[in-house]
């Protein structure tokens, strides 16, 4: 019986874990600056805030063809007004990238609903084609 109520709370944990990346309103977008300059887009739903002293993380893995040749992945921008500690909004991000190919983004990124009053660490993989 404990294990089955052991098992039970763990299929629960995972199961809300699964549904709570599919639920992540972070989202990036990738739009070309120049010839070889990309800026990296942070999106978010306007009753949302990115936390500003949080361990964030943001990986970019360049598939065949491709090459990331710098890329400044810091969170900046402006304080919200509604809570100090979160950003309103986030300042493009710059990548220089050579060559076609896929791109994966790989992020953790801190974030807060203020609706629900719950700040999460949201989950992102996101593949863009760049061409």
């Amino acid at each position: 019986m404990k294990r089955f109520l052991f098992l039970a709370i763990i299929s629960l944990f995972l199961i809300s874990g699964l549904s709570a990346e599919e639920e992540n309103p972070i989202k990036f977008k990738i739009e070309k600056s120049s010839p070889s300059v990309y800026l990296l887009k942070v999106a978010y739903p306007e009753n949302f805030g990115i936390q500003k002293e949080a361990p964030h993380r943001i990986l970019l893995n360049a598939g065949s063809g491709l090459k990331v040749v710098s890329a400044d992945l810091k969170l900046k921008g402006k304080t919200s007004t509604r809570k100090k500690e979160y950003f309103e909004s986030v300042e493009p991000m710059q990548l220089k990238l050579e060559g076609k190919g896929e791109l994966e983004i790989h992020a953790k990124i801190f974030y807060c609903d203020y609706n629900r009053n719950i700040c999460i660490p949201g989950k992102i993989l996101q593949k863009e084609i760049i061409q």
